[in-house]
């Protein structure tokens, strides 16, 4: 990754927040943008309404004199609906190059907008991927970051290594110019969720080593409260990626759930045929492999390592990757008071 300083000349950037029925989080949302760091003139919030069905506007209205920026409160009419019709909607609005998204549910750092434009003094970088980490205060929501947190540091290696193949819609800024010269979402407004990963594939093709990770810049986001949420989490996650991936960007995954499977059986075989010796250097390994990869990851958010947590998810992980890999192909799932089916493809 090529060095970057925060002091250069500061860009416009115009920061965009889709939202639907986010009222238990909007307060929490706002008050971390009142305490934003930027220069008044280089930065515009707006707003995007997808038919919340709650007063979530009225309190972005109502907090509009005590955000010290230029601010906007859009909404989706007609038939549009979604995130990715509100994100189009909303970037066609923009004033400013240089775009940035987050969910309405994440709280933001003061030097969030300083940091996620700096990359951009570089002419050959048109997205920049953020930190996300969830807000962690239970057992169960340190499981879910400490099973999340992999799959950020996956994603900044991938980038890092040239060949990005996962960002995180939470925390993602990009050249509006760009945007509009690949129209990454013309096909695909179908698919409720991957606003992130069309974006990502479509520059991977059209402009390669245009990317660039921004561990520094964190938001945190609300984790799932149960795991009713995570179980939609995930089956979302796992469609937007099954109507997006081509068979170049499965077959990873794919080698993944198969050492998962692979793993299981062997467990199963060295408890069937006392064959510890031969297996517990293999499992001493992975565990420390994975330790070591899941602590550097939450060392660069600033979150606590839970041995606890670690090892609860070393006993349930390899089960849950193969059992969750099988069933997430089928059925549906729930997102903003949405049904959706999880076989919903993209066009070409």
């Amino acid at each position: 990754m090529p060095e970057i300083t925060e002091s250069g000349k500061l860009k416009s950037v115009s920061l965009i927040i889709p939202f639907r029925n986010e009222k238990e989080n909007l307060s929490v949302l706002i008050k971390s943008i009142q305490a934003i760091d930027y220069p008044k003139e280089l930065l515009e919030i707006l707003f995007i309404d997808d038919h919340s069905e709650d007063d979530g506007a009225s309190i972005i209205e109502r907090s509009r004199d005590s955000i010290p920026y230029q601010m906007k409160l859009l909404k989706l009419s007609g038939l549009e609906m979604g995130k990715k019709a509100a994100l189009n909607f909303a970037i066609n609005e923009a004033k400013h190059e240089i775009i940035l998204t987050i969910d309405a549910d994440c709280t933001l750092p003061s030097d969030l907008i300083l940091k996620m434009q700096a990359p951009f003094e570089l002419e050959h970088i048109n997205l920049v991927s953020g930190n996300v980490s969830f807000i962690s205060n239970s057992l169960v929501t340190n499981l879910f970051q400490m099973e999340f947190a992999p799959l950020i540091g996956v994603g900044a290696v991938s980038i890092e290594l040239g060949n990005p193949n996962m960002a995180n819609g939470a925390n993602l800024a990009f050249r509006k110019s760009i945007f509009k010269e690949l129209d990454p979402y013309s096909t695909n407004l179908n698919v409720p969720s991957g606003d992130d990963i069309f974006l990502l594939q479509k520059l991977k093709k059209a402009f390669p080593n245009s990317f660039y990770f921004q561990k520094e810049a964190l938001v945190k986001t609300s984790a799932p409260k149960n795991l009713r949420q995570f179980y939609n989490q995930k089956k979302r996650w796992s469609a937007k990626w099954k109507a997006s991936a081509d068979l170049k960007d499965a077959i990873p995954a794919l080698m993944v759930w198969s050492f998962h499977l692979i793993y299981i059986c062997s467990l199963i075989y060295s408890v069937l045929y006392d064959s510890y010796l031969v297996l517990g250097p293999v499992i001493l390994l992975k565990i420390m492999a994975e330790g070591l990869f899941i602590y550097q990851v939450l060392k660069s958010q600033k979150s606590k390592f839970s041995i606890t947590s670690f090892g609860i998810l070393q006993l349930i992980y390899s089960l849950y990757v193969v059992v969750f890999g099988m069933i997430a192909n089928f059925g549906s799932y729930q997102w903003k008071e949405r049904q959706y089916n999880t076989n919903e493809r993209a066009g070409n």
